[in-house]
């Protein structure tokens, strides 16, 4: 058995949440926000209530790809998750802004997005450079695809090179989850060849074609990758 932690992205409503829970899954991720900037993105009042229904078994993760702190407090003054997952362009929020929103918000946790592109050699990329700059203000690392042609990183359901995985997970002591394509028959493998802190589903655990008014969690897919995920 993987000692391993099983977050799950995309949550809508708090039946997707508790399903999540009651297969086994330990993270909660809902992207939110006053202002409608991705597809999924649920208002501060609906994550309020997806939150509150899997207290206290869950780990809440707060989803925004906003670049302005100002924007981002405010929907924290709205609803504090346990864990803010910032998914925008890396550059958009420096380490200091970073800071910041700790200082504003005691006790919140920041989860950094590290951008990994696909086809693309470590060496040139940056983000090695990227660890360095956020360690000190990071308490998880999610190690996602990136797709050249969008700013913000992840959702994209691409897989990329695993050994860059490891070269990160090696160079930080920041607890680190993996991400990028993820699915019951890939998932055992990354984690026996990064070991790392936990694995992320988005895509994969989704309906083929969500109904945006209700939940998107697949229960056959999301079991498949849960179980996957603990076994490995």
């Amino acid at each position: 058995m993987a000692d391993v932690k099983v977050q799950i992205y995309g949550i809508r409503t708090v039946e997707d949440a508790r399903m999540v829970i009651d297969m086994g899954g330990h993270h909660i991720g809902v992207s939110y926000g006053k202002i409608k900037r991705t597809p999924g993105q649920l208002t501060c009042e609906k994550a309020r209530e997806i939150f509150e229904g899997v207290q206290p078994e869950a780990v809440k993760i707060g989803l925004t790809v906003a670049e302005d702190i100002e924007e981002i407090t405010e929907n924290l003054k709205a609803v504090v998750p346990d864990v803010l997952h910032l998914s925008g362009d890396i550059e958009g929020i420096t380490p200091d802004e970073v800071q910041e929103l700790k200082n504003r918000f005691p006790g919140l946790k920041i989860m950094q997005a590290l951008p990994v592109l696909q086809g693309v050699p470590l060496e040139e990329q940056k983000v090695i450079e990227y660890v360095k700059q956020y360690e000190g203000v990071s308490d998880f690392f999610l190690i996602d695809t990136k797709a050249v042609s969008a700013a913000d990183i992840g959702a994209t359901g691409l897989t990329h090179d695993r050994s860059i995985d490891k070269a990160i997970i090696d160079s930080t002591k920041v607890p680190c989850i993996i991400a990028g394509g993820l699915d019951p028959s890939n998932v055992a493998e990354a984690i026996h060849e990064t070991n790392p802190y936990g694995v992320d589903s988005y895509s994969w655990t989704n309906f083929d074609r969500p109904d945006p008014d209700k939940g998107c969690k697949d229960p056959v897919k999301l079991k498949a990758f849960i179980e996957a995920s603990l076994n490995a």
